[in-house]
């Protein structure tokens, strides 16, 4: 599951065991990607603030623009584990017709993007690969495509917190699928009545 001990939800208390009801998935089980962080609750707290904040809270940003930049950063990182559980998610969030967009972005295939997704999709390959090369023509050719600044402000921040999220997978070796919830299931802390 993890190249550390991990503390399974069955042996959590405490605050440990409230975070895990806040964030886990709705059958009980924890991603692995939050259970690596489970010897230290003040970083599994601050995790799941800095996930709920870019991928749920409201803002002009949709779910779904998050969700692609998340599947693109995740993929460029080679951390599966993110890829596979957006593309998942994006999935869930696209109209049925577009569904197979999403697997398509996680295999690196951007060509079912529409104009918007295409530029949120180039934007977050530049500031994965080459963040000190991002400048101003980045953000006008966002404003083009139709992003306000505040949707500039959200995608930056969904960008790197994959950045973030991918290390954590990689560096303590979540492993996908074993012990945790179905692939792409939102936290209890996320799961809205709208997905927008």
């Amino acid at each position: 599951m993890a190249y550390i001990r991990v503390i399974p939800e069955v042996e959590a208390v405490g605050e440990l065991a409230e975070l895990y009801r806040r964030y886990g998935n709705a059958d009980g089980t924890v991603d692995n990607v939050l259970k690596v962080h489970s010897l230290n609750a003040e970083s599994l707290a601050a995790h799941c603030a800095l996930y709920v904040q870019a991928m749920h809270r409201p803002s002009p940003l949709t779910r779904a623009e998050r969700e692609v930049a998340g599947v693109v950063v995740s993929r460029i990182n080679g951390c599966a584990y993110c890829r596979e559980h957006h593309a998942a998610g994006l999935a869930r969030l696209l109209p049925a017709e577009r569904r197979s967009a999403a697997r398509a972005l996680a295999d690196g295939d951007e060509s079912a993007l529409d104009a918007r997704e295409r530029a949120v999709a180039v934007y977050a390959a530049k500031l994965t690969r080459e963040p000190d090369a991002v400048g101003q023509a980045d953000v006008d050719a966002l404003r083009a495509a139709g992003l306000s600044d505040r949707e500039v402000v959200d995608l930056a921040q969904v960008v790197a917190y994959f950045a973030y999220a991918n290390r954590i997978v990689l560096g303590l070796g979540a492993r996908l699928g074993e012990g945790e919830g179905a692939v792409g299931d939102w936290p209890a802390e996320s799961r809205p009545a709208a997905t927008d």
